[in-house]
């Protein structure tokens, strides 16, 4: 598989994201210590568990040295699943990531070397969005555009700025333009509402513009 292939690849699915200031290991630590507490108030299942493999010959000690430890890693799995996955949104102000997932309207502008515009365009932009993964799709009538990477930088004001590369692919019929990188940077206005941003491309296009965001009712 080449190069190409792999972004290309990579630029379909969910992929990490940074967000500076956050740290998502002590997130886990907490998780790690609500799971220790779950498993404390729950040893029905511990016992039920050193029932069943005592009928395979399982020895006393062996709960303290396999039960235990099993209970306590389901009990984590299935509390890291959950906060990552739904959790994560209601106390996202806690967790200090914010919540940009969801459908948006883009409104775009190609801008010429003198400042004038090329033309007018429109998107419908979607944001898939948990706690450790991200993707970020644009899509007008003539390409799709998935991220490569994004980074959450908070700014003093409360605002938010999404960094993010992309790959952009044209759609089928749309011989005239050609498959190429880009980078965009959107600062994102209090309450999560609106972002207002520009964007350049490289390798293939060689275009900068304007862009804007406004979030779709779900």
């Amino acid at each position: 598989m080449t190069l190409s292939e792999r972004e290309g690849e990579q630029s379909l699915q969910d992929h990490e994201y940074s967000v500076i200031g956050h740290r998502r290991s002590t997130i886990g630590r907490y998780l790690g210590m609500l799971a220790t507490i779950v498993v404390s108030f729950l040893p029905a299942i511990g016992i039920g568990l050193s029932d069943a493999l005592a009928k395979f010959g399982l020895p006393e000690w062996g709960k303290y040295f396999i039960v235990i430890p099993i209970t306590a890693s389901l009990t984590y799995t299935a509390i890291h699943w959950f906060f990552n996955k739904y959790g994560w949104r209601p106390l996202s102000f806690f967790a200090q990531i914010p919540n940009i997932s969801g459908p948006w309207h883009c409104v775009g502008q190609t801008i010429n070397d003198d400042g004038t515009v090329a033309h007018d365009w429109d998107a419908d932009l979607t944001i898939s969005q948990t706690w450790e993964k991200i993707r970020v799709k644009l899509e007008t009538k003539s390409s799709i555009s998935h991220s490569l990477s994004v980074a959450l930088i908070p700014e003093p004001d409360g605002c938010w700025m999404l960094m993010y590369s992309y790959k952009n692919e044209p759609k089928v019929g749309n011989k005239n333009l050609n498959s190429h990188q880009g980078y965009s940077e959107m600062r994102f206005s209090k309450g999560l509402k609106a972002a207002q941003g520009e964007y350049f491309t490289a390798k293939g296009r060689g275009t900068v513009g304007t862009m804007s965001f406004t979030r779709r009712s779900r």
